[in-house]
């Protein structure tokens, strides 16, 4: 089931999903800040800040860069929580320091106190999951309406999160083996793979902050791909040696540590209108795979496909608008 099932009453917002996994994976994607900073919020936002206290009097402290880069932060005091079934969180919106703030720009008078109510319920319908999210506390019409929205594009991202079925393995003696489905078409993904426009929305973890890139997907081209982290600039770049919709090869190189260029060739294959994406590294050194490895680049490729999937709905969608004009 793709489609929230929504009901409204004043002062109310109620949405539902089937996902189809388990409620022990659900809730843990609901209540684990690694999980939930992947999905959380509406699309294009990231939270570089994700502090999750999942018990009954702890916190949530959540602060979301948004597609402009501003920043805004909540807080949440858990009033209930019954693993894998029921949790209940009090939510606010506060400043860097978790002091409470106005929302004067959501329609919200100044002197407002109250909290904002989330009340999630977990049903098991086989080896699939109702989530139905009640929020309530409403401060205002437009904040109400804003929810609404926000709520359905982070319901969408839960999805992707759900369906991530990426692996990450060490081969050999120098080599890692990625594999990811994509729920889209080979063309579409080869496109969101290689065209600029496409990657600066998807490459790199959002909460990093933009990214740069120039790119000649064609044998004999260059790319470069390049972002901020709390590390400083992170940049990659190499030569393209091929490039189809069915196969891209290409060196890839930490510009930090030049001479260490691994080779990757990535392999898409169209199964029933999804792609199934296979991505080989070759190191030059058992070493220099290793030390890929440590450096977290599981975490920072998994959150950069959720992206894509993102990126690649939103692809879809423009295809099929252009088709009924």
């Amino acid at each position: 089931m793709n489609a929230n099932t929504v009901a409204e009453k004043e002062a109310e917002l109620v949405m539902t999903r089937v996902l189809d996994a388990p409620r022990e994976r659900v809730f843990d994607l609901l209540t684990k800040a690694e999980h939930v900073q992947k999905w959380w919020g509406p699309k294009g936002v990231s939270h570089p800040i994700m502090e999750i206290d999942a018990r009954v009097g702890g916190e949530f402290f959540l602060g979301q860069r948004d597609r402009d880069g501003a920043m805004h932060y909540e807080v949440g005091v858990v009033r209930e929580i019954t693993p894998p079934s029921r949790v209940v969180v009090a939510f606010h919106f506060v400043d860097e320091k978790r002091r409470r703030i106005p929302m004067s720009w959501a329609g919200v008078p100044d002197e407002w106190e109250g909290e904002i109510v989330h009340e999630v319920t977990l049903a098991a319908e086989g080896t699939r999951t109702r989530v139905t999210i009640r929020v309530t506390g409403f401060p205002s019409t437009k904040w109400g309406e804003m929810a609404k929205h926000g709520l359905a594009e982070s319901f969408d991202r839960l999805g992707y999160a759900v369906a991530d079925d990426m692996r990450v393995t060490p081969t050999g003696e120098r080599e890692i083996l990625i594999t990811r489905t994509f729920n889209a078409p080979r063309a579409l993904v080869y496109e969101a793979l290689t065209k600029v426009e496409h990657v600066k929305n998807w490459w790199g973890p959002r909460q990093y902050g933009p990214v740069t890139a120039t790119a000649d997907f064609r044998a004999g081209g260059h790319y470069r791909f390049a972002q901020g982290s709390p590390q400083g600039e992170v940049e990659f770049s190499g030569e393209v040696r091929e490039s189809s919709p069915e196969r891209i090869v290409y060196l890839e190189e930490f510009e930090a540590m030049p001479g260490h260029a691994a080779v990757t060739t990535v392999t898409l294959e169209e199964r029933a209108g999804r792609t199934f994406m296979t991505l080989r590294s070759v190191y030059q050194s058992r070493e220099d795979r290793d030390a890929v490895i440590a450096s977290g680049m599981e975490w920072g490729a998994r959150l950069s496909y959720l992206q894509l999937d993102e990126v690649l709905e939103g692809m879809r969608s423009q295809l099929k608008e252009s088709s009924v004009r």
